[in-house]
């Protein structure tokens, strides 16, 4: 680990606060790690740039930032999502027989974080920490379509310019379906031969955390089958989002 690196971790450690401390001067700081006063006004400066430290204007002190914050709430959602998906990841896909993804969002991208097999031989089975575009497949799409307008047009924009999308007249007019019927639907935009359908997951502050999808041979997804996965998608993204302190708004 190099020094600079180094010396932010154990600068962040040591104003961790406590029941007796929460804000640190920089002098106080200087003497608690042995560095000069100087070194941890420029280390305090970086991360207070980042969000890192905040700085109190009435005490001139330090106190960790709200970027950590948000930073151990992402992850702790994840962990919260994983946890309540789980049981209901394997309900569903001993119901529909089809392998069933969890996807959370990252940047501009979806990424598998689990998945619970078909039983049966012929089964989609795409690896856990697979990545892509938001605008690839129904997995990623149905939480593209439920981000705020903002978001999703930034996003839209970011995969014009790595020309990951070609048409983003023709995206939206899709975003817009999927946003209206409540989930998503892909044949073939990961793996030829391969259907999806998905749905979103929602946290108690009513914004998309990950996507539910039931992925199989595009053979099996005939209209009987395929209107049963739906149902079976959405019903069971709805329940996790409950878990999860979602409260449904009427549309």
């Amino acid at each position: 680990m190099s020094g600079v690196v180094s010396k932010f971790i154990t600068l962040l450690t040591t104003i961790k606060p406590s029941e007796e401390k929460e804000e640190w001067s920089a002098t106080e700081i200087s003497r608690r790690l042995n560095l000069p006063v100087q070194t941890v006004h420029r280390l305090l400066t970086c991360l207070s740039e980042c969000g890192f430290v905040y700085k109190n204007k009435e005490t001139k002190k330090f106190r960790l930032g709200l970027a950590l914050m948000e930073l151990g709430l992402s992850i702790r959602d994840n962990l919260s999502v994983r946890n309540a998906a789980l049981p209901v990841m394997e309900k569903i896909a001993g119901r529909s027989k089809e392998s069933v993804y969890l996807t959370v969002p990252e940047n501009n991208e979806g990424v598998f974080i689990d998945c619970i097999d078909s039983p049966q031989l012929l089964k989609i089975a795409e690896p856990t920490g697979m990545r892509l575009p938001l605008s690839v497949g129904a997995s990623k799409k149905v939480m593209l379509a439920f981000f705020n307008l903002l978001e999703r047009n930034k996003i839209i924009e970011e995969l014009v310019q790595e020309k990951t999308i070609n048409d983003p007249k023709k995206l939206k007019e899709e975003l817009l379906i999927i946003n209206n019927q409540g989930f998503a639907m892909s044949f073939g935009e990961t793996t030829e031969g391969t259907a999806s359908v998905a749905a979103p997951i929602f946290s108690w502050e009513n914004k998309v955390v990950a996507s539910l999808s039931i992925a199989g041979p595009e053979t099996r997804f005939q209209e009987t089958q395929l209107k049963n996965n739906i149902r079976l998608v959405t019903r069971a993204a709805v329940e996790i989002s409950e878990e999860l302190g979602w409260l449904k708004k009427v549309r």
